[in-house]
Order: C-alpha cells, then sequence, then structure tokens
C-alpha cells in the first residue's frame, strides 16, 4: 500500500539511484513465478508422501531428480516471462533517465501491465501446467531404467495427475493474483506518464475476464477435476487395499461403491458448476443494473434511473448509495437547469421575481422572498408573490429575520417565528399570510459582501426545513449570487454603451470601429461627415469601404492589427464622395482584450482641412516648424506681450533707379524673384516675415516664441542673405539682368510683439525701439560702406563665433544714447586668406589709434588695411576722419560718437 501510495503521488518520479524500475519490475515477476513453483511443489509432496507409497529409496531419487525438472520447465516460463515484460521495461527504462516515452510506447506498456496477470494465468494453465506433466511422465520412467527405483504405473499416473489438478492451479492462482498486486502501482505510473485516455485502437487490445469465467476456473480446476481425481484414486485405493488384504471382490460387488463413488462426483462437481454459474449471473444481474442505470446517468436521463434494493449483500448497500447519488445528481441537475433559466434573464425585476418562483419550487415550500439591498436608503427591497399581484415590501436593513441574517452574515431555520424576537409579524398582518416556518440565507457577491438574503416560508406536507434544505439554499443562493451580478453587469453594460454612444456622437473628430475581421461596427456622424456618406456602414468590410485612392486607409488598419499598435498618418488626404478632399490625422489601433488577444480595431480621423488652409496661409509668413508651434500654441500667443526679439531689416539699392528702368513687370517679376530666395532664407533660420515694405523687408527671430539662438539666427540669415544675393545676381548677369545690391540692418532688444491693428484688419507684428534702430542701420550702410550692421544688443546675444568687426558709436538720428555698431563678414569668410584677414588687422589697429587720438598712427594703420583690401568702405571713411582731425583736432570732450543726421 505504501507503494502504491508513493507512485499514484508522483508518478513520474525516478527510482532511487542504484536501482531500476524495470529491472525491479522483472525481479518481482520472476520470484512471485518461483513462488508459485514452490507452492506447488509442497502440495504436489505433500499428497504424494500421503498417497503414493513410495520407498526411501524412491523419495531419494525423487528429490534428486526434482531440481532437474524444475530446471526444465523454468527455461520456457522465464523466456514467456521476459517477452510479456519486454514493452513495459521499455517504457519503465525511459522514465528512469527522465525522457518522456512516445505515447505509442506508453500504450503498449499499459496494455502490457493491464493483461499481465492473465497472460501469466494462461501460461501457467497452458503451458507450465502440461509441461511439468509431461516432464515428470518422462522423468519417472527413466529413473526406472536408468536406477532401478520401480516406480509402479499407478504411482507414477497418480503423481502427474496430481502435478495438473492440484499443483497447477494453485501455482495459477497464486501468481494470478501475486502479479495483479504488483502491476498496481506500475499501471498507475505508465497512465500518469501518458495523460490521457488509452486509444481506441489499444483498449481493444485488453483481455477482459469476466466473473463468470473466473468462477467457472474455480469450479472446474480447483472443484470439479480435484474431486474426479479424488474419487478414481479413492476407487484404486480401496480395491488396492482388498487385493493386499487376499479379497478379490467382483465387479457386481463393487458396483455399490462404484454407483456411490460416480454419485457423489456427478452431485458435487454439478453443483460447484451449477453455483458458479448461478453466482454469476446474480453478480452479473446486479452489475448490469448498475451499469445500465451508471449509463442513464452518463447520458443524463436522471429521471429514468431506478435501482430498486432486492437483497441484503454488498450490491444493496451499493444501490442505496447510488440511489443517493443520484438523488443528490437530480437536485443538482434541478439546480442548475434553474440557474440557466435565471441566466437568461438581464431584467432585475423580471429576474427577482422568476428568482422567487424558482426557490419555492426547489424547496417544496409555500412562498420564497429574495430581499436586495438598496444602499441608497439602507433598506432591504423585496419583490413578494401573491396570487397574479406583486408589492414590493421594504424594510430596515436591521429588522426582522431578513435584517438579522443580512447583518449577521449567517443563515437562520427558525420552526416558529412567532416566538422568535426578531420576527416581524407586520408583513403578515399587512399581506393576510401566517408564517409557520423560515429558512433564510444570505447572499454574497464575490467580492464577499452581503448583498441580500433569500427566506423561503413554510415547508410543504409540515414540518420544519433540514439540513438537506438548508444545503440546496445555500447552493441555490451562490447561483442567485451570480445571477444578480450578471444583471446589474448587465445594467452597467447597457448604460457605459449609452455613454460611449453620447461620447461618440459628439465628439469632433470622426471615429470608426472594426470587428476582429476588419468588419465596420460603428461609425460617428463626425466620421460620416467626413468621409462624405450618410449611411452607418455597419458590416462593410474595410477594404470596400475603403478601396482606390482611400485604399491606404485598410491598408494602414491591416497593418496596426499585425503589429498590435497604433499606426499614424499625419496631414493625409481621404477622397469623399461629391466633394474635394479632406486633410485628415488619421490613427489606426488595434483593440485588444485582457488576454492581448486582437478583437478588432479604431480609426480615429481628425479634420485638419480647415487648420491645414490657416497653416498654408501662415506658411507664407514663416517656417512650418514656427507654424506647428505657434497652431499648438494657440491664440494667446498672438496677443500682445513684451518680448526680447532680433529684427532684421533689408533693403535694395537704388530700387528707384533700376524700377524705371525695367518697367512695371519686370519690376514685379524682379522682386518676386527675389523676395522668394530671401524669404527662403529667412525661414530656414526660424525667422519669420513680419511684412514686405516696398523693395525692403522686416523679418523677426524669436516671435511668437523666443529661443537661445534668436540673435544668431538673424545674424546668419543676412549673411545666408547675401550669398544668396550673389548667386542670384550671377543667373541675372547670364540672363543679361543688372545686378541687385542690398543692406541690412539688425538689432536686438525688447519689443512689444502681437496682434495690432483695427477691429476689421490686424497684423501680427513687433513695434519699439529697437525695430527703429534696426531700420537706421540698415540705412546706415550706405554711409559707411558696408553691408550688414548689427547693434551691441545683437552683439551681446550673441552665443556662436561670427566674423565681425566694430565699426563705430553712432547717434541715430531720433536717439540721445550712442550705440556701437558692427559689421558681419561671414559671407565674405572666402576671402580671409585673399587680404580681408590682414585688412581687418590693420583696420582695428587703426580704430584703436582713431580712439587714442593717435591721428598719424590710425591714417598708417587704415591706409595699410586699404592697401590690403582696396575698396573697404569703413577704412576710407576712418582714413577721412583721421585726416581731418589731423589738421582740426575735436575738443577735448570727445567721445568718439559719430551723429548720423539721416536715416
Amino acid at each position: 500500500m505504501t507503494a502504491l501510495e508513493s507512485i499514484s503521488l508522483k508518478p513520474d518520479a525516478p527510482p532511487a539511484k542504484g536501482s531500476g524500475s524495470s529491472r525491479a519490475l522483472f525481479r518481482r515477476l520472476f520470484w512471485l513465478y518461483q513462488g508459485g513453483c514452490a507452492a506447488a511443489i509442497v502440495i504436489v509432496m505433500f499428497l504424494a508422501f500421503l498417497g503414493e507409497e513410495f520407498t526411501l529409496y524412491q523419495w531419494i531419487v525423487l528429490s534428486l531428480m526434482t531440481p532437474l525438472v524444475v530446471a526444465g520447465y523454468n527455461i520456457p516460463d522465464v523466456v514467456l516471462i521476459t517477452r510479456h515484460h519486454r514493452p513495459i521495461g521499455r517504457a519503465l527504462d525511459m522514465l528512469d533517465r527522465g525522457e518522456r516515452p512516445p505515447t505509442d510506447v506508453l500504450a503498449e506498456a499499459v496494455v502490457g501491465a493491464l493483461n499481465l496477470p492473465f497472460y501469466s494465468f494462461m501460461r501457467v494453465t497452458f503451458v507450465h501446467g502440461p509441461l511439468v506433466t509431461i516432464l515428470t511422465a518422462i522423468v519417472l520412467p527413466g529413473a526406472n531404467l536408468l536406477f532401478g527405483t520401480e516406480y509402479q504405473l499407478w504411482q507414477i499416473l497418480a503423481f502427474c495427475a496430481t502435478t495438473m489438478f492440484f499443483a497447477s492451479p494453485t501455482h495459477a492462482i497464486f501468481e494470478y493474483f501475486g502479479v495483479s498486486r504488483v502491476m498496481v502501482p506500475i499501471i498507475v505510473r505508465l497512465s500518469s506518464a501518458m495523460g490521457g485516455v488509452l486509444p481506441p485502437e489499444y483498449q481493444a487490445r485488453l483481455v477482459s475476464i469476466r466473473l463468470k469465467s473466473k468462477l467457472l476456473y474455480l469450479a472446474i480446476f480447483v472443484t470439479a477435476l480435484p474431486l474426479i481425481f479424488f474419487g478414481l484414486s479413492m476407487v484404486f485405493k480401496v480395491e488396492r487395499m482388498l487385493r493386499l488384504s487376499g479379497v478379490q471382490p467382483t465387479v457386481g460387488q463393487m458396483a455399490p461403491f462404484y454407483i456411490w463413488i460416480a454419485g457423489v462426483l456427478l452431485v458435487c462437481v454439478l453443483g460447484s458448476v451449477i453455483m458458479a454459474l448461478l453466482t454469476a449471473q446474480e453478480v452479473s444481474r446486479s452489475a448490469s443494473l448498475l451499469v445500465s442505470g451508471m449509463r442513464d446517468v452518463e447520458l443524463g436521463n436522471l429521471e429514468d434511473v431506478r435501482i430498486e434494493v432486492v437483497s441484503t449483500d454488498e450490491y444493496a448497500d451499493i444501490f442505496r448509495g447510488f440511489e443517493l447519488m443520484l438523488e443528490a445528481l437530480r437536485e443538482e441537475q434541478l439546480i442548475l437547469a434553474i440557474s440557466n433559466d435565471l441566466a437568461g434573464e438581464l431584467q432585475l425585476d423580471l429576474l427577482i421575481a422568476r428568482i422567487m418562483r424558482a426557490t419555492t419550487e426547489l424547496l417544496n415550500a409555500e412562498r420564497s422572498t429574495l430581499f436586495v439591498y438598496d444602499p441608497k436608503t439602507d433598506e432591504l427591497v423585496s419583490l413578494f408573490a401573491e396570487g397574479d399581484l406583486i408589492h414590493e415590501i421594504r424594510i430596515p436593513s436591521d429588522t426582522g429575520i431578513a435584517g438579522a441574517v443580512f447583518r449577521s452574515g449567517v443563515s437562520e431555520n427558525i420552526a416558529n417565528p412567532y416566538a422568535d424576537p426578531r420576527f416581524n409579524a407586520s408583513v403578515d398582518r399587512e399581506t393576510g399570510f401566517h408564517t409557520e416556518t423560515i429558512l433564510c440565507h444570505p447572499i454574497f457577491n464575490k467580492q464577499g459582501g452581503c448583498v441580500g438574503v433569500t427566506q423561503v416560508l413554510n415547508k410543504h406536507g409540515g414540518g420544519g426545513f433540514t439540513a438537506k434544505d438548508e444545503a440546496r439554499l445555500r447552493a441555490f443562493s451562490a447561483q442567485i449570487a451570480v445571477c444578480l451580478e450578471n444583471a446589474r453587469l448587465f445594467d452597467d453594460v447597457l448604460s457605459m454603451k449609452n455613454y460611449n454612444e453620447s461620447i461618440l456622437k459628439s465628439t469632433s473628430n470622426g471615429v470608426i470601429t472594426f470587428d476582429d475581421e476588419d468588419r465596420i461596427v460603428t461609425t460617428n456622424e463626425a466620421a460620416r461627415r467626413l468621409l462624405g456618406v450618410s449611411d452607418t456602414l455597419t458590416g462593410v468590410p474595410a477594404r470596400e469601404a475603403f478601396s482606390g485612392v482611400n485604399a491606404w486607409i485598410a491598408e494602414q488598419l491591416e497593418r496596426s492589427d499585425r503589429a498590435k499598435e497604433s499606426n499614424l498618418a499625419v496631414d493625409a488626404e481621404i477622397a469623399r464622395a461629391g466633394d474635394s478632399a479632406a486633410s485628415v490625422n488619421l490613427t489606426a489601433a488595434p483593440l485588444i482584450d485582457a488576454n492581448e488577444a486582437v478583437i478588432g480595431s479604431m480609426l480615429v480621423l481628425e479634420d485638419i482641412t480647415a487648420e491645414k488652409r490657416v497653416r498654408s496661409t501662415m506658411a507664407r509668413y514663416m517656417s512650418k516648424e514656427v507654424a506647428d508651434q505657434l497652431l499648438e500654441a494657440g491664440e494667446s500667443e498672438l496677443t500682445g506681450k513684451d518680448q526680447t526679439v532680433s529684427i532684421l531689416f533689408s533693403d535694395v539699392r537704388g530700387f528707384t533707379t533700376i524700377a524705371e528702368t525695367i518697367g512695371a513687370r519686370g519690376t514685379v517679376a524682379m522682386l518676386n524673384e527675389y523676395f522668394t530666395e530671401m524669404v527662403d532664407v529667412i525661414f530656414e533660420h526660424g525667422g519669420i516675415l513680419d511684412k514686405y515694405i516696398g523693395d525692403a523687408i522686416m523679418a523677426l527671430f524669436g516671435a511668437p516664441f523666443a529661443g537661445p539662438d534668436d540673435a544668431d539666427n538673424a545674424v546668419r540669415t543676412a549673411n545666408q542673405m547675401l550669398v544668396e544675393l550673389a548667386a542670384l545676381n550671377a543667373r541675372r548677369a547670364a540672363d543679361g539682368a543688372k545686378a541687385i545690391d542690398i543692406g541690412l540692418g539688425i538689432s536686438t532688444g525688447d519689443v512689444i510683439v502681437g496682434n495690432i491693428g483695427s477691429i476689421k484688419r490686424m497684423e501680427y507684428t513687433v513695434i519699439g525701439d529697437n525695430v527703429n534702430l534696426a531700420s537706421r542701420l540698415e540705412g546706415a550702410n550706405k554711409y559707411y560702406g558696408s553691408k550688414i550692421l548689427f547693434s551691441e544688443f545683437t552683439k551681446r546675444g550673441l552665443t556662436a563665433d561670427h566674423l565681425t568687426r566694430e565699426i563705430d558709436l553712432i547717434r541715430v538720428k531720433g536717439k540721445d544714447f550712442p550705440v556701437a555698431v558692427h559689421e558681419a563678414l561671414g559671407y565674405r569668410a572666402g576671402e580671409l586668406d585673399r587680404g580681408l584677414g590682414l585688412m581687418l588687422e590693420r583696420y582695428a589697429a587703426g580704430l584703436a589709434a582713431y580712439r587714442a587720438r593717435a591721428w598719424g598712427d590710425a591714417q598708417e594703420n587704415f591706409r595699410l588695411a586699404l592697401q590690403a583690401m582696396p575698396g573697404d568702405g569703413p577704412s576710407a571713411m576712418y582714413l577721412d576722419r583721421a585726416r581731418t582731425f589731423a589738421e582740426t583736432p575735436p575738443t577735448a570732450d570727445w567721445d568718439g560718437v559719430w551723429t548720423l543726421t539721416s536715416k
């Protein structure tokens, strides 16, 4: 029993180290076989000792010859045992090595293990027994020839018959039951390793030994044949005894004895066989009734199963237990049927009424009531059945038996309610009903909270409710809890559905949902309006709804489903029926459940058609990035505010003369070509176009969004504009057109930024001193002979290295304070090795001498600067100033500031 329990708990556990379950099984089978042989030899020798009349010499020879006979019949028996063990051992060896045997190997082993007791029985009965008898019949006469033992014929025949009729059945029975016990844990282990039902083709190979066959074997081989042998040996012994006594009886004299022996044998043999057959028939009849009932139970026909107890044996107890099981199954089936009926009802009011009727039917009671807790009023609410009328009853949650059960969570079975102080008799008075017995049980939700109670009144047939009724109501209350939970969940889902539909209806974005086969489930009004359709498109496949130029939408949807992640298409176009294309931002997202399975998908369509028009308009004034930021920030960024901005002014030199020369159309064409190149440069460096002022351009850096590189971007833009202008002039020269020359001025500082203008027309621009200063610096280029001038405020805002030089301290018209002015030379960086570098060096030395009033040194350095870079405007200007001051020195309070008298 211990070994069986161990293997059944851990069927795949490997054997202990140093042992193999296959070899251990073979050894057990071998020693069981030897034990059966030993038992048979003992019985034969015992009977031979009592009746064979062997001499001492004959016993000695027989004892010496027995090992030869044993060796002779052992060989074929061991061969057959090995053959029967082989499929079982193969599977066990694989399990011992920790391998998973194939199913066919395990099935073959299970069949062999189940059939092995029968194989052992058949081997002993039809191979071992006859072989031992034959060997005995050969060995005993041989001993007479070899050793002169003088075994008598009757002794040889009696010994062979004893071997056949006594030893062989004893061995067969011993080995059959021994092998059956040994194979139990092996079968459990193999079946557990297979982990399933034996395949049908292997089940057909199982040998079924019916009880009738077993009883007939016992009647014939254990009773009938030994009795016949006993009768014949009795006749022989009596006649031998008489002859040895000198009496020679005739057949007539012995006839009564022969008849008596034959009659006793006949009655005993027929009695044993008939008893075996009748016992087998009785057992089979009872077993057939039980099997038939079990088949009906398997088919679900519980009401048709009837097994009457008509005996007092073990089957009577089995039948009683089976009937009890049937009764429990019928109750369970009734509960399941009622629960299934209730599960189809999702409307709470109707559900409660049906629950009351089902509970009354289940417990064979007069009336039942379901109280549901209302947390809003702290009351137990019921629907009470009275005939065809249904009334609502409300009681405080701590009143009466129902309230006590609800508060305590413990069921109550009360035989005399009126004697219980908790009973509220007012309900009986109101309804006219007399309560005799009460069974009340709490109802718990899945979180363990009490949500109500079930109360059953007045058991039919008198008496109170039993413990079985309590168990039934407890089981049914659990089903009621599930039904109530489902009904409430349905209400919640319905509310959520209505809520979601309201959201979809009110949202401005188009939303389309699809099932797991990419068929449209829902479309909101915004989606239908965006697609230009009036139909809901429910059930239409995505490939059909989005075809032609819109096929990319279905592809986005399929790609999203495959990757299980959202796909975004920005600024895409959707062709719609009878209308122009719509611009959208489209998001395709899979709908994934809690098990990570795709249950559908969704499209969200954001209509950006109007926004795109605004963006397109804004792109004329600023770069795409700035426009995107401005749209994202909203209108608040366009209101007036103080902000540090770098302002750039550019102006075409000699524009009036050029316009008069090339005419109006030529002027427009030239300006369009020029503005295109310049504005692209402004956008490239994050600036916005404030306005065109005739042939002049005003650009802003740092509006509407300030950045750390605004001053750098303004200076880079000015340098790049001159580079692009040179390329433009090269193209114009190739066409025979006159070159364009421009000047640029930059200043940085706090200005007012925002929408400025009238209510009817407004303009986003900046105003402030630095705007004017940038404009003055653009004009100052004419005086200094430079291209790009920027203020000291811009200089302080630079964060990167730029090729620049200081030009002057000037006081522009309309301002009292001086401003340091610098020139940007980044556009001439390629000339550093061609004189520009030397010029800047001499220029810086000349400016230092100039401010130190060393007029001679200043003149010399500026002369060398012009020599290094002829035509340098600032060097020529300072050379003239130094000559003038050398002739007429300035006053002692001269501060080096130059005042510009023109714009």
